[in-house]
């Protein structure tokens, strides 16, 4: 899911799905049925979060729309619950869409590792500086670029002087090749949300080194998938080297993935059919609406509609 862009999942009763709040205002059911927002936090659910969501609550309740947050991890969920928001523990990462990212054996592997990350602080890019083989998927905001007018990693980060990076912001389809150039994925912020690129990492069956960290992104993470470091330089280097020599099948990665977000999904889905029925809309069909969600090539983001 694009950050503050919305989807829409029903039209009757009206079901929007979305994450980050800049357009919710735009919202507006002017139907005889209330409406529903399900929303995933697109950063840990946490007291900095409560005048936010309570305002935001209040401003769509006015406008018959009940806002449903849909939480990346338990202690998130249950921070909500007790905060009396209408809450669901349903990791965002179900929604990165697996026909797209996906293994293809004919890229050969080129680097040790690649870090997806926006070249900003809490990405913690300094702790892949000991990895000698290292591909930096980034962007920039605000930008800093050479003289050239390409983007410049190197006077970022020093210490990153010796990895590859892309200079422009690249498409799709490049970021699915550089993904399978790489042995492993990195993912070394302190806090954040899901952090969409490891189920990326995941889909294309590289397994993922870790930091600790809290917001859910290792909702989805197991032993033959990851590996958790402190977070120093020399340990995050380590990491690789080991998940590296463990040397996991990539399909079985892709696989088990799948078969964990499977339950979360059908979770999300009966969640979906549920509201349609009580505001008494027609129930769609489970695996037409299934396939509408996820099934077909652009999985939900062909539901977008902002």
């Amino acid at each position: 899911m694009k950050i503050n862009a919305i989807y829409q999942i029903s039209e009757y009763p009206l079901i929007w799905a979305s994450t980050g709040s800049k357009n919710w205002e735009t919202l507006i059911n002017n139907t005889d049925k209330e409406a529903y927002l399900l929303v995933h936090p697109m950063w840990e659910f946490s007291w900095t979060s409560l005048k936010l969501y309570y305002s935001e609550k209040i401003s769509l309740k006015k406008r018959n729309i009940t806002l449903i947050l849909l939480h990346n991890s338990k202690s998130e969920f249950r921070f909500a619950r007790f905060f009396q928001f209408k809450s669901y523990l349903i990791n965002q990462n179900i929604h990165c869409c697996e026909h797209f990212f996906k293994i293809d054996n004919s890229v050969p592997k080129k680097y040790d590792a690649i870090y997806t990350a926006a070249a900003k602080k809490y990405k913690r890019l300094e702790l892949a500086s000991r990895i000698s083989n290292l591909f930096v998927l980034t962007y920039f905001w605000p930008d800093i670029r050479n003289e050239k007018g390409e983007w410049d990693l190197h006077s970022y980060e020093p210490k990153l002087r010796h990895a590859d990076f892309n200079k422009f912001r690249i498409g799709s389809e490049e970021i699915c090749k550089k993904i399978n150039e790489s042995r492993c994925g990195l993912a070394l912020s302190k806090k954040e949300g899901a952090m969409w690129a490891t189920m990326e990492y995941l889909f294309c069956g590289i397994p993922i080194v870790s930091t600790q960290s809290t917001g859910g992104r290792d909702f989805f993470f197991r032993d033959n998938n990851s590996i958790i470091t402190s977070d120093r330089a020399t340990e995050v280097a380590k990491g690789v080297q080991e998940i590296i020599q463990r040397n996991i099948d990539p399909n079985e990665i892709r696989e088990n993935t799948l078969q964990l977000i499977e339950p979360y999904r059908l979770k999300y889905l009966n969640l979906v059919l549920e509201l349609i029925k009580g505001q008494g809309g027609e129930v769609p069909n489970k695996e037409d609406m299934y396939f509408r969600i996820w099934g077909n090539e652009k999985g939900i983001l062909n539901l977008r509609i902002l």
